[in-house]
């Protein structure tokens, strides 16, 4: 029945497509120049959803990514005076953007735009704090929830410890305390794993440079996202620690000093991939959904290879939680996330109206769709009582060839390079009355009560990691506040490059050259001499003063 039903329902999109194709084809063909912080690719978007764009208006997307090209070309097309036709840019920048001419105003289209000014509140808020006046829009926030400034809807937090858990059963499923005991599970499992199922070597941990200094956070993503497993969250140079308070991310009290050492030290166990330091995302990409990486630490890394079928079979990764840790996790974003949409300034005429027309259904119900569940006939397919049901879940891990009709290719070789969205996954799907997060839908729940969800919860005594973190008081939560910090002026922008640049150098080699605690220790003081030289002080209290009304902000949310 739900083959038949996917047919039926693949056939009809496919009559929608043939009549929004030649709907579109009546205008000219629109190459869009897409600066994007978020992207991961750089160049023509290729495949299915470059093929559902063209049909639907005849756009073709460029996408100009700074994380592949390097951030000189932001300095550089600033320079030039056209950034691009759509922007997707940190918040910090957008400021300085605006006030440059290189993202017009967009008041005249957006107010016209139904499924954007769904979330009018937020964009009021970010935009009158941009321009001081009520009704003015320049820029829309990435990924805004439809939940409230304190709500905390998810069951996983950003980053936590996951462990596949045929593998730490394996080993007698030990109790861990600190990250000793992490460590040593790590190497019993790195013993009766060395390889995936195809011989190629596989490790604990997989590291990667690209994202580095990324998300106003200074150092390896690596390294930065795993301060959170402590409750400490870095703000450019400076730890935000639990009592809010700021410390300098090198004192040997901070996280950062304590994750750092628990890489090398997992570098001098052999647990760390070589490769680390030199390899790229996409790298790594590959190697999570090809089974070489037996540790995740990010929430959305599981997606590369927690099909329904390895939950089923309990070879998925859970979260394992760590005694001595308390976990930092921001709210939901209701207020968006820290990049921005925006429009260029050179943008006008067809363009300008073509452009807003495709962002608008961007944030409608159908592309929310496309964007966080796929193409239904396969990656879902719609119920008898209208809700999604998970089909070909693993189309992303596994590179799924892709239907001719809907554009041929692999599934993730097409997947939207873009990589951000404007409205958040948490957000209710009007159609289906379900989140479009394929984890809160009820089929997905009913296909996943499996054997092993009930052995971790059995053992941990919580439904999810969220409710044990509450149960345990190891959660601490961060209410969602509206705040982008003022953008670097020229003297600190040189001076956070050269810190930045240093930390990150001496963090890779603290990971990987350090064959020794002592060894490490003298280049830990060493890397303190050395950004103290650059500047690092200077930096450090310019970064506390800058981050500090979002402290308040945030115990003043919490406190209402």
């Amino acid at each position: 029945m739900k083959r038949f039903l996917s047919v039926l329902l693949t056939a009809a999109l496919l009559l929608s497509l043939v009549s929004v194709s030649a709907m579109a084809e009546e205008k000219e063909v629109l190459v869009i120049d897409v600066y994007d912080d978020a992207a991961n690719y750089n160049g023509t978007q290729t495949g299915w959803f470059a093929k559902l764009i063209k049909d639907k208006f005849n756009i073709e997307l460029n996408i100009i990514a700074s994380q592949v090209v390097g951030n000189t070309v932001y300095a550089t097309r600033s320079e030039e005076g056209n950034l691009g036709d759509i922007l997707v840019v940190d918040k910090s920048k957008f400021p300085e953007i605006v006030e440059a001419g290189l993202a017009r105003e967009i008041t005249d289209k957006l107010v016209d735009c139904k499924n954007i000014m769904v979330f009018k509140n937020q964009i009021d808020v970010y935009n009158k704090g941009l321009t001081g006046e009520e009704g003015k829009y320049y820029g829309i926030p990435t990924e805004m929830t439809d939940t409230s400034p304190t709500t905390l809807t998810d069951d996983v937090i950003y980053s936590s410890p996951m462990l596949r858990w045929d593998l730490y059963k394996e080993i007698g499923a030990p109790k861990l305390e600190n990250l000793d005991d992490l460590l040593a599970a790590l190497v019993k499992i790195h013993e009766i794993h060395p390889t995936n199922d195809d011989g190629d070597p596989a490790y604990p941990f997989t590291l990667w440079a690209d994202w580095d200094n990324n998300d106003n956070m200074s150092g390896p993503a690596n390294v930065v996202q795993l301060t959170t497993w402590y409750g400490e969250k870095l703000k450019g140079s400076a730890i935000l620690k639990p009592d809010n308070t700021f410390s300098p991310l090198y004192d040997r009290g901070s996280a950062y000093y304590t994750i750092t050492k628990f890489l090398n030290k997992a570098n001098q166990l052999g647990l760390v991939d070589p490769d680390s330091g030199t390899q790229n995302w996409d790298s790594v990409m590959n190697k999570l959904s090809t089974g070489r990486a037996d540790m995740m630490w990010y929430s959305w890394e599981t997606g590369f290879w927690n099909s329904v079928d390895r939950l089923n079979a309990g070879t998925a990764f859970r979260f394992i939680p760590v005694g001595d840790q308390t976990y930092y996790a921001d709210a939901d974003r209701y207020f968006g996330s820290d990049r921005m949409f925006g429009i260029g300034g050179q943008v006008e005429g067809e363009k300008y109206d073509r452009i807003m027309e495709f962002l608008d259904w961007y944030a409608s119900p159908e592309g929310a769709v496309f964007q966080h569940n796929g193409i239904e006939g396969l990656n879902y397919i719609v119920g008898e009582d209208g809700k999604f049901v998970p089909y070909k879940d693993n189309a992303l891990m596994d590179n799924l060839p892709v239907p001719d009709e809907f554009g041929g290719g692999g599934y993730n070789d097409g997947n939207n390079a873009i990589n951000q969205w404007i409205v958040s996954s948490l957000c209710v799907n009007p159609t289906t009355g379900e989140r479009y997060a394929q984890k809160y839908w009820q089929s997905y729940k009913d296909m996943t009560m499996t054997e092993m969800k009930k052995e971790w919860s059995e053992m941990f005594g919580a439904e999810d990691d969220v409710a044990w973190m509450k149960q345990n008081g190891k959660l601490l939560a961060s209410p969602s506040v509206d705040f982008a910090p003022a953008a670097d002026n020229n003297d600190i922008i040189a001076l956070r490059s050269d810190v930045n640049k240093a930390l990150c150098e001496y963090t890779w080699n603290l990971i990987m050259t350090c064959a020794t605690d002592e060894e490490f220790e003298a280049m830990w003081d060493e890397m303190i001499a050395q950004l103290d030289g650059f500047g690092y002080q200077e930096l450090f209290a310019y970064d506390c003063a800058l981050w500090q009304p979002e402290v308040d902000a945030k115990i003043a949310a919490a406190a209402q």
